[in-house]
């Protein structure tokens, strides 16, 4: 059977979401950083990437070519939510969708192309328009559409914004040759530049060379892979897209602050902070870990830590407490801290893990349970700790693969 897939790539997405809630920012250069403040771009509109600002660029730099740049925070819960409308608008179209990051999916259509959508550029016309619907006009994207998920993507990844093209025998060639590692997935920077060394710019050019030749160049591992993506063939790593994964072994939280602190009560509540993050994602899986990690870093110094339990922990109040009474004073304040880092670890799923049966354990449960219910429908923070009460609260971050897509699609 001939396989099928659309790759559908919303078009600057961090910035767009914005532009469509704002009608003033719409057609205007706009940066978004991570939060206020902050001094790079996490994402740029494509107003703001014709003046060659984009992604990674210092906010500074930035104003210097466009100095009509709006620098707007990222709006992460905002993002996660058009991200679960967009899920909902592919699982209409067919049954298999693969989310690959927070604007992009992969559809396979193989099974339901010859009866539902023999004009696959009609489908993904149809899907522009399902998404300008639920998400606003402003709102555009790129489709590709191939043989598999690479040639899909590769075939988004060279079109225009707010385009389709279909990636087919005639043209894979061509489009093999014209793309720019860039657009490549599964070719880093450093490989890049290591093709590049010596002599190769396109994909295409890769099948000029013997698989010895690779094997001494890349080493064994690349140098099949690259002879994969020579001929418009599926890599290891989007492979691994189709295939079941398992739970999440860790479920962590960091984050960078404004300045350096030696203070332990404010070193202290941050780390509650990002505990209360980590416990309920933890709950949110069904799962419960063993392995407590803490880590501190500050300009040029780190510190870590690690505690693992005889007995199962999916609750804040019985991590925080390993952190704050058994690894925190391991670090002796050694160092102003800018970095915090906390991490439940050895996780396995509630239902193959011996609960304990102690009165403190079953009742925190049930607490939770209560909790929980609430937090998920109202926002995470809705229900916290005293200890954080009048105090700025660190909320939860979508990074833009998705790595905790775990925890996403299950609330």
């Amino acid at each position: 059977m001939t396989k099928t897939f659309l790759h559908v790539d919303i078009n600057s997405y961090f910035a767009t979401i914005l532009q469509q809630e704002n009608p003033l920012l719409r057609g205007k250069p706009v940066g978004v950083v991570k939060d206020a403040g902050r001094t790079v771009l996490i994402a740029t509109s494509k107003e703001a990437k014709q003046y060659g600002v984009g992604t990674g660029s210092y906010v500074a730099d930035g104003q210097k070519r466009c100095p009509t740049l709006a620098v707007l925070p990222a709006e992460f819960d905002r993002y996660l939510a058009a991200t679960k409308q967009l899920y909902q608008i592919f699982n209409q179209v067919a049954p298999t969708v693969q989310i690959y990051s927070l604007d992009e999916a992969f559809i396979d259509i193989s099974d339901c192309r010859r009866y539902l959508y023999p004009d696959t550029e009609q489908l993904a016309r149809h899907i522009k328009q399902l998404i300008r619907t639920s998400l606003g006009d402003w709102v555009t994207c790129n489709i590709g559409i191939g043989p598999n998920r690479f040639m899909a993507k590769l075939a988004s990844e060279m079109s225009q914004p707010d385009s389709i093209l279909v990636a087919d025998a005639e043209n894979t060639d061509l489009l093999l040759a014209q793309a720019a590692f860039k657009n490549v997935c599964g070719i880093g920077h450093r490989l890049e530049h290591k093709l590049k060394s010596f002599g190769v710019t396109n994909p295409y050019q890769i099948r000029f060379y013997s698989d010895e030749d690779l094997t001494r160049l890349v080493g064994p591992f690349w140098a099949i892979e690259l002879k994969k993506i020579a001929y418009g063939q599926e890599p290891h790593l989007l492979e691994l897209v189709s295939k079941p994964t398992p739970h999440q072994k860790t479920v962590g939280r960091s984050i960078t602050g404004w300045r350096t602190t030696t203070n332990s009560n404010e070193i202290l509540r941050v780390l509650l902070n990002l505990t209360e993050e980590v416990t309920f994602k933890t709950r949110c899986m069904d799962l419960a870990g063993r392995q407590v990690l803490l880590s501190l870093s500050g300009q040029d110094q780190h510190w870590h830590s690690h505690k693992t339990s005889k007995f199962p922990i999916r609750h804040t109040q019985a991590m925080f407490g390993i952190i704050k009474d058994e690894l925190f004073p391991q670090w002796r304040n050694n160092f102003a801290v800018i970095k915090f880092a906390v991490a439940l670890s050895l996780l396995k799923p509630i239902n193959q893990t011996p609960l304990p049966l102690w009165f403190d354990w079953q009742q925190a449960e049930k607490i939770t349970q209560a909790t929980d219910n609430i937090n998920q429908r109202y926002g995470l923070f809705t229900i916290k700790s005293g200890n954080l009460l009048n105090h700025k609260i660190i909320k939860p971050e979508v990074t833009g693969f998705l790595g905790d897509k775990h925890y996403h699609q299950l609330v």
